[in-house]
């Protein structure tokens, strides 16, 4: 296992998690509001079953104000407030510009949240300042210890996330040799991971299990 302490290697994994999710759900909540607007009203309410989200809305704006705001536990305020508090926790591990940037992704949330608007065009700016964290993950971490942990987070999100919402674990598939080349990097001896089941609940488990194995095994 890399030497690095436990606790914080689970909060630098969880970072990279929360920042891959809040990616991820800001580009599929841009295209539901387009689908909702101009194909599919309900077009939404699918995708969010598949999250075990019952997700209610009487126009498009206020699909757009709940996803950003108001969904308990899954809205993006509370996504990317889970990915700064995971941060601050591993402050002393990443580089004070990647910091900041997460930082300032959340102080806009807040801002937002104050105020109760939020557009479309707002909500594609974040993917900006998104862009821009995972430009400095790559400028600043890329060969420091911490850098695999948090490559591991996003590469499982990625995953789970097409699993969960597109039922494609030929999706999954692309990102397994990758994860199992970062997985290598956190410990040597790690048993590679094969999906071969069509299952996606197995494969949901073997995947989200991964960091836990990496970080109970111990050394033959």
């Amino acid at each position: 296992m890399i030497l690095i302490a436990p606790q914080s290697a689970e909060h630098l994994y969880w970072m990279g998690r929360y920042i891959q999710r809040a990616e991820s759900m800001t580009r599929l909540i841009i295209e539901l509001f387009d689908k909702i607007l101009d194909e599919n009203f309900d077009e939404a309410k699918t995708f969010y079953e598949k999250l075990g989200i019952e997700m209610s809305y009487d126009s498009a704006q206020m699909f757009l104000r709940k996803t950003v705001f108001d969904l308990e536990y899954a809205s993006l305020c509370d996504t990317v407030n889970s990915a700064r508090e995971n941060a601050i926790l591993t402050r002393s591990h990443l580089s004070n510009r990647m910091f900041s940037r997460i930082n300032a992704l959340y102080l806009a949330y807040q801002k937002a949240k104050e105020e109760r608007t939020v557009s479309l065009y707002w909500l594609e700016g974040t993917l900006k300042e998104l862009d821009s964290i995972w430009g400095n993950f790559e400028l600043s971490l890329v060969e420091a210890k911490e850098a695999p942990l948090i490559q591991l987070g996003k590469v499982v999100e990625r995953m789970d996330l097409n699993i969960r919402l597109y039922d494609s674990i030929e999706a999954a598939l692309l990102d397994v040799e990758k994860l199992n080349s970062i997985a290598e990097k956190v410990r040597p001896n790690h048993k590679r991971v094969a999906l071969s089941s069509s299952n996606r609940y197995k494969t949901l488990q073997t995947i989200n299990s991964v960091f836990g194995a990496l970080t109970t095994t111990h050394e033959s």
